[in-house]
């Protein structure tokens, strides 16, 4: 019986937890990696660490390290900067790779769009009163501030270091309907939402409810995938592919 080769899934989304949970209801040996550790989806049902390559150099040693045979890249929609890095790695050792990107949202007018980050703030007007659930490691691309506050979405208290006067943490623990979204923001006066298009149905609500209000919405565009490499949508084609391995 032809052995099997060992799988890395490179996880920091949620269909990465869905594809461990399958993954470890049978022989398959999987390992992951994450960028940071995670606290909105609990502990991945297979061996993992935080651990991010510096190189495609590094990348290479890891996976020649630990002798992997394919990588399942179910990243973060993001973290860009990993899957290019795994995704040269993988093409110069002859490893498969695959990238799992659930679909962005369709966004009509009057959405605006940015490239990042930093793109965004510069877009926000003097005295705005801004909602972002860009994540609190985005913080520094909000810098210089324009408006007159940042309200910044966060889904746990734990390990919190301080922040800019600008800034105030709005706590809230996911998921969040419509109608939350719509009375949140109604309730702190929001008259600008900055986001990144993640994709999904658990995220859009905070776009429909501004949307629905009349509220200002800058977008961020996510990042393209490594350009030639195959794209899956969901975990159970991800899981399927591996099983061809």
């Amino acid at each position: 019986m032809e052995k099997k080769p060992r799988i890395l899934l490179i996880a920091g989304s949620a269909e990465a937890h869905e594809i461990a949970a399958l993954i470890a209801q049978t022989s398959q040996k999987l390992q992951a990696i994450l960028r940071r550790a995670e606290r909105s989806f609990g502990p991945l049902q297979v061996p993992s660490q935080v651990w991010t390559p510096a190189s495609v150099a590094e990348m290479k040693k890891f996976l020649e390290d630990e002798k992997i045979g394919a990588i399942c890249d179910a990243g973060h929609g993001f973290d860009s900067d990993i899957s290019d890095l795994a995704a040269s790695a993988a093409a110069d050792l002859g490893v498969p790779y695959v990238r799992v990107l659930r679909p962005v949202w369709d966004i009509a007018d009057p959405a605006e769009r940015a490239a990042s980050v930093s793109d965004a703030a510069a877009m926000i007007s003097p005295g705005a009163l801004v909602f972002a659930t860009t994540g609190r490691g985005t913080l520094a691309g909000f810098d210089p501030f324009n408006g007159e506050r940042l309200f910044l979405r966060q889904t746990s208290w734990n390990g919190r270091t301080a922040v800019a006067d600008y800034v105030k943490t709005v706590h809230g623990t996911p998921p969040f309907t419509l109608e939350d979204e719509t009375a949140l923001f109604q309730l702190l006066g929001i008259d600008t939402l900055i986001c990144r298009n993640v994709g999904g149905t658990p995220g859009r609500p905070k776009l429909d409810a501004a949307l629905r209000l009349g509220v200002r919405v800058i977008v961020i565009d996510r990042p393209a995938p490594p350009q030639g490499e195959r794209v899956l949508e969901t975990a159970g084609e991800a899981v399927d592919w591996i099983k061809t391995l």
